[in-house]
């Protein structure tokens, strides 16, 4: 299968992939590959093929080897049976001079022995003749039967030589074997040595024949050894090129796919596991390429929404900044005027209006803190705080602190305890926000504290400040830690109703421990009360902002 679209032919990427790419395209291979691909089965049913087409080789290299052993064992049998008529020829050749010996002896002995002996070497001649007449060819038969004949004349004139030596008629005798008896034994002998050289001339024919069937098998052994190895090399080459191909390219999809290129498809080839694998490959593709413009565009739209919600935020921060500023100036001048009206300035504030008097001045400094709250977090988000960094005691801080909240821990009965060693080292920063941090902290303590104490801490780590502020209060739980420091956020709805707030004062805490390089963490528990601790560096940099 290939890639769409391609840059060019499919290169394998394996070792000895020139030689691989040379079989693929330019040999017959190449079209069995794609064939082989195309055949409609499973990867399962083709590897089983092949295995079996291999397992046939070698069934087939076995047979051919029990028939070349059958072969060779039958030339074997031949050969011997070669070597054992010629051990009889030579037999009959003994047999005869044996003959021709006692013979000689019986005229010497003149005794009945002898010739017996005459007798039995006849018959075992004459047995291992008919042996050898049994497996002769035909044209060892005629030169048989010329010994038999001979041989039986011989016996003739052997058993007149034994008459006439029983009768003592020596020289009759003599004469008989000198001239009956010694050419007959000549002809046979001359006869048997024919017989002889023509079994040693079969057993050599067998004997070379034999060692050409035995070159003949190992050519043949070895040539269909080469053919069933070249034969397996082929089918494994075809079988796994058929698999090779497809996985190949759909390396080539998935690295096109994850370098974002969602646009390709693979042409499939193989009609088996792996074309189906391909066609599914080509439905992600096209949903992943469905997804990503999707993508793109709800991205385009997104930061078109960024940017109006950024533009947005900073008017929204611009308008508190301004606005902030307008209602503090105002808001100002009541305290002050309110303020000479409870002083007496303006004459004797009647009893009856002194109190509603003094709660208009409660909540106008509640709502002052408030607009100062805003215009904080404003300028924050704005990008236009900047601290202030300089010298200050932190004695001096803890005491501010103190001072602007026992008041309001007295009316709740909760004590309101200030502690710090007495060796604390000058430290460097914007003092007035980390008052303003402690303030918050510690005023919420107070705010959520219905009986108990607060405590503020303070201590130094090595080059970190290190403030603490603990409560007694209602605690928060685990799974609103998270949130305390979000703007506008309080615990939950009852919290806020009862106790009142705009959640400002957590986030703007952060905020400004932030901008001095430190860190705020808090730990609570429902029921048992919570600390909130911050640290910042003993020596803040100049220059610090937003």
């Amino acid at each position: 299968m290939s890639v769409t679209p391609s840059p060019g032919p499919i290169t394998p990427t394996v070792p000895g992939s020139r030689v691989d790419g040379f079989l693929l395209a330019r040999s017959p291979l190449g079209w069995l590959v794609r064939w082989i691909a195309g055949i409609q089965a499973s990867v399962r049913v083709k590897l089983l093929s092949a295995f079996l087409l291999i397992a046939c080789l070698i069934i087939a290299v076995g047979v051919i080897s029990v028939q070349l052993l059958a072969s060779m064992d039958r030339h074997s049998r031949s050969l011997d049976q070669a070597h054992e008529r010629v051990h009889w020829s030579q037999q009959i050749e003994h047999a005869l001079a044996l003959q021709m010996h006692y013979t000689a002896m019986a005229l010497v002995l003149k005794d009945e022995t002898s010739i017996a002996r005459i007798l039995r070497e006849n018959n075992r001649f004459n047995d291992t003749l008919a042996r050898i007449e049994g497996a002769a060819p035909r044209d060892e038969l005629t030169l048989i039967q010329q010994v038999r004949s001979a041989q039986e004349d011989a016996m003739g004139v052997v058993a007149d030589i034994a008459n006439l030596i029983r009768e003592q008629k020596l020289e009759d005798a003599m004469e008989a074997l000198v001239t009956r008896e010694d050419p007959l034994y000549r002809k046979i002998e001359g006869l048997v040595r024919q017989v002889v050289a023509l079994e040693q001339q079969r057993m050599e024919n067998l004997r070379e024949s034999f060692a050409a069937a035995n070159r003949r098998s190992l050519l043949v052994m070895a040539g269909f050894a080469a053919l069933a190895i070249v034969l397996a090399l082929l089918f494994g080459f075809v079988i796994s090129w058929s698999f090779i191909l497809p996985v190949q390219e759909a390396h080539g999809f998935l690295s096109q796919v994850a370098a974002g290129n969602f646009g390709v498809t693979v042409r499939v080839a193989n009609r088996d596991e792996f074309g189906a694998l391909a066609e599914n490959m080509n439905r992600m593709s096209t949903e992943l390429q469905r997804l990503d413009e999707q993508q793109k565009r709800a991205a385009g739209e997104l930061r078109s929404l960024n940017e109006r919600l950024g533009a947005a935020s900073r008017a929204k921060s611009e308008f508190l900044a301004s606005m902030s500023h307008e209602l503090r100036t105002p808001l100002n001048a009541i305290l002050g005027f309110i303020e000479l009206i409870l002083d007496d300035l303006y004459g004797d504030v009647p009893p009856a209006l002194r109190e509603p008097l003094a709660d208009v001045q409660t909540n106008a400094t509640h709502l002052l803190r408030l607009i100062n709250d805003v215009l904080d977090l404003s300028k924050i988000e704005a990008g236009r705080m900047e601290l202030v960094p300089a010298d200050y005691a932190v004695t001096d801080v803890l005491e501010t602190v103190r001072a602007s909240l026992r008041s309001l821990a007295a009316e709740k009965g909760l004590d309101f305890v200030v502690s710090a060693p007495p060796d604390l080292p000058l430290a460097h920063g914007d003092g007035k926000r980390i008052t303003q941090c402690l303030l918050n902290l510690a005023g919420n303590a107070i705010k959520f504290t219905k009986h108990g104490q607060v405590a503020i801490a303070a201590e130094v780590q090595g080059e970190t400040l290190r403030y603490c502020v603990s409560d007694t209060g209602i605690g928060i739980p685990a799974d609103q830690l998270d949130n305390v420091f979000a703007e506008f956020r309080q615990v939950d709805a009852t919290v806020a109703h009862e106790y009142g707030g705009t959640g400002l004062g957590l986030s703007i805490t952060k905020k400004f421990v932030e901008l001095h390089g430190g860190r705020i963490r808090v730990e609570s528990e429902p029921g048992k009360g919570s600390t909130f601790s911050f640290e910042v560096p003993l020596r803040v940099g100049d220059g610090r902002d937003t």
